[in-house]
């Protein structure tokens, strides 16, 4: 069994990967790349939420695919740079935090 602390560490580190592709979707220049990282992004939000499932006993329903040979609906119209970057530094200072206790249980 991981103990508590690895656990977070392991959650943190989910988090960091997907702040990084997050970054990555938004500086991207063109259209391929952009849909590149998004689709990693979905990837490592499906496994960061597994992981999160198996840590607490529950299951996570999968997300429904696109809706027929169209791909589905238009993507979402990216949101303000102002909002972003208030998203992105939440999510630093969330994984920061994991890392400090996790950091602090281990010593």
């Amino acid at each position: 069994m991981i103990i508590v602390g690895e656990q977070m560490l392991t959650l943190g580190a989910r988090i960091a990967e997907i702040e990084a592709l997050y970054t990555c979707v938004l500086d991207a220049a063109g259209t391929p790349a952009r849909r590149r990282f998004l689709a990693e992004l979905a990837e490592a939000g499906a496994r960061l939420a597994d992981e999160a499932a198996g840590h607490t006993g529950r299951a996570v329903a999968p997300l429904p695919g696109p809706a027929g040979p169209g791909g589905g609906a238009r993507p979402p119209r990216p949101r303000p740079r102002a909002r972003v970057r208030r998203r992105i530094a939440r999510t630093q200072r969330t994984a920061d935090w994991i890392i400090a206790r996790t950091a602090r249980r281990a010593g």
